[in-house]
């Protein structure tokens, strides 16, 4: 698997179609679904949102995204903000891992591992790392556990009765 950081043209120009299929075929495993959404980072994430894919497509490219590649095909990304600030992420320098996803025919694989580590190790080794999730993402939770993240910040209920949104982060110490 080939990790590369997209440019503004390739995620644009050249992988658009892929990015946008994998959100579709996605869509539905986040909560609330990528559809209701409006941007990365919106605060409202109770699903009453009027986004829709292409809405958060188009906030999401305008970050940085990294991405997961077998030959041409793009089969996985991370898009993340660097020093992304607000009254919960306070820590500086930092990287804000707004969205993941990967085709469903990758998952499995240990793609998320791999992408994470060339992020955290190779990338951005010297950076706090924040992230959120709803409590409900286990498979999410415990990748995050492996890579020695934290849970430090809940809202409950925040996307719903019983689904809360969890904050997590990494901090960086001197043994990475």
């Amino acid at each position: 698997m080939e990790k590369k950081l997209l440019s503004e043209e390739e995620k644009i120009k050249y992988h658009r179609d892929e990015i946008l299929e994998m959100m579709r075929i996605s869509d539905k495993d986040f909560v609330p679904p990528l559809s209701s959404r409006t941007s990365t980072t919106q605060s409202n994430l109770s699903g009453d949102g009027s986004g829709g894919i292409e809405l958060y497509f188009n906030e999401m490219i305008k970050q940085k995204v990294l991405g997961a590649f077998e030959g041409d095909r793009l089969f996985g990304i991370v898009s993340f903000r660097e020093n992304y600030e607000t009254d919960i992420i306070k820590d500086l320098p930092n990287i804000y891992i707004s969205t993941l996803f990967l085709h469903p025919d990758s998952r499995g694989r240990g793609v998320t591992k791999e992408l994470y580590s060339y992020l955290f190790f190779d990338l951005y080794k010297n950076s706090n790392i924040f992230t959120r999730t709803w409590s409900a993402n286990v498979a999410h939770i415990k990748i995050l556990d492996f890579f020695g993240f934290e849970l430090f910040h809940r809202i409950e209920n925040d996307r719903g009765d019983g689904i809360d949104t969890v904050y997590f982060r990494r901090l960086v110490n001197s043994e990475d």
